[in-house]
């Protein structure tokens, strides 16, 4: 998988290097590919050498086509808005960042949107598998 990996040089610095990946991603039940892949940023810890992560990473990018149970609750007791059963795969990825610091110190940003806010774009926040917040901007 190291070989999916593409460095983006001008996105790193002296904390984190940013890769992208040139084979399409699977977010929520949304399909991320050609072009659509610079949307996905991968941050890395300088601390952190990439090959020691990137099985945890990818295993991270899997996550997040099986987290339907996980994100249902949360949006629902949260936003107290109650989804039908076909919500999770109709949800429309825009960006997604995901920052390994270490192999157990990960998270992600993920800003998307669905058909019950229409008017709003969801920013969710992950700590490892655990949504922190939903911050809608719109």
């Amino acid at each position: 998988m190291l070989n999916e990996f593409i460095e983006l040089e001008e996105e790193s610095d002296e904390s984190y290097r940013c890769y992208t990946l040139q084979n399409t991603v699977q977010i929520f039940k949304h399909c991320i590919q050609d072009e659509d892949l610079n949307d996905v940023r991968i941050y890395v810890s300088t601390n952190t050498p990439l090959d020691s992560v990137v099985h945890n990473i990818e295993d991270y990018i899997k996550w997040f086509s099986t987290c339907e149970t996980v994100f249902r609750e949360y949006y629902e007791n949260e936003l107290h808005e109650k989804v039908h059963q076909n919500w999770f795969n109709e949800i429309e990825v825009y960006r997604v960042d995901i920052t390994f610091n270490s192999v157990t110190d990960y998270g992600a940003t993920i800003s998307c949107g669905d058909h019950i806010l229409r008017d709003h774009i969801m920013i969710i926040d992950f700590d490892r598998e655990q949504i922190q917040a939903i911050h809608l901007n719109g």
